[in-house]
């Protein structure tokens, strides 16, 4: 299977297009072949992402970059059965440790343009946006150092050509639309399994909720991952997804924002405007966890 993973070069990264056609897996297409095809489109994402990085680069090129390497992680979870178990987890922390580099500015990001769009324009408030728009461009010097010092290239490179040596090294390997169907119906039960303990009221705090957020993504990832090869299509499916995780992710937002500025209050020294700002988080955090449990109770 190696003559299926390919390296591509930084200025090769540069040239492609952004609507490229992808290539595509089928119900013919082996296991190991469509975890080439899979990894390496998803990886060339992340690398190409990873060199558009530059000190005036927008957020949304590291919110792509982060949703790359959580599409990474979400197929390395999907292939574990089939890989060294110790080897799959590490991959997958390396891919954590870089998307939360990127994270770090992305939630500054996240500050900032909630704090843009809903707080009054008083002094005190345009001093803490000064403030925080410093730390912004603290975290981005920081996010950038981390990315470009890990060697991103080289650790994707890497784990893609590992696992499909471990892939090439089975005696047997199941069929794709049997492993992909099998692989899908288990993250869709761990998500089920969130969505009931998110809905007890023993269990109503918004770790539970963070909880089926992160399997949803996962759920949706395998989806379009594996839709060419799945049964029946899951595009309602998918479709339902995404608007849980749109309000789930609302709700992210207004918590790590409200947690930056708790960790921050001394470092931002505007302590008029993060009061008040932690005010409107911590009511708009409340208004979104309830609008949150509606939607599963409804879809549960």
């Amino acid at each position: 299977m190696g003559s299926h993973i390919f390296a591509l070069t930084p200025d090769e990264l540069d040239s492609r297009k952004e609507d490229a056609p992808p290539r595509s897996i089928s119900p013919a297409t082996s296991v190991a072949t469509a975890f080439a095809v899979l990894a390496t489109q998803t990886s060339a994402e992340a690398i190409r992402r990873a060199h558009a990085l530059h000190a005036g680069s927008e957020p949304e090129v590291l919110h792509k970059l982060r949703v790359a390497l959580r599409r990474l992680r979400s197929l390395w979870w999907a292939y574990e059965p089939l890989l060294d178990k110790k080897d799959a987890k590490l991959k997958r922390s390396e891919f954590k440790y870089l998307a939360d580099a990127a994270g770090k500015t992305r939630d500054w990001d996240v500050l900032r343009d909630i704090l843009m769009a809903n707080q009054p324009k008083q002094l005190s408030h345009r001093r803490l946006l000064v403030a925080v728009e410093e730390h912004r461009t603290h975290a981005l010097s920081f996010s950038l150092r981390t990315i470009r010092s890990a060697g991103v290239e080289e650790i994707l490179q890497r784990a893609v050509t590992g696992a499909a040596h471990q892939l090439d090294s089975r005696s047997t390997l199941p069929v794709l639309s049997e492993f992909a169907e099998e692989r899908v119906a288990r993250a869709e039960k761990a998500l089920q399994k969130r969505v009931r303990q998110a809905t007890e009221p023993e269990h109503s705090g918004y770790a539970t909720l963070h909880e089926v957020r992160i399997a949803g993504k996962k759920l949706r990832y395998l989806l379009e991952f594996f839709s060419p090869v799945l049964a029946h299509s899951h595009h309602s499916t998918i479709e339902r997804l995404t608007s849980v995780q749109n309000e789930l992710g609302k709700l992210n937002d207004l918590v790590t924002s409200e947690t930056l500025l708790r960790e921050y209050s001394f470092q931002l020294g505007e302590p008029d405007g993060v009061k008040e700002a932690v005010q409107y988080f911590d009511e708009q955090k409340r208004r979104h966890m309830r609008a949150a449990h509606e939607i599963l109770r409804t879809a549960s």
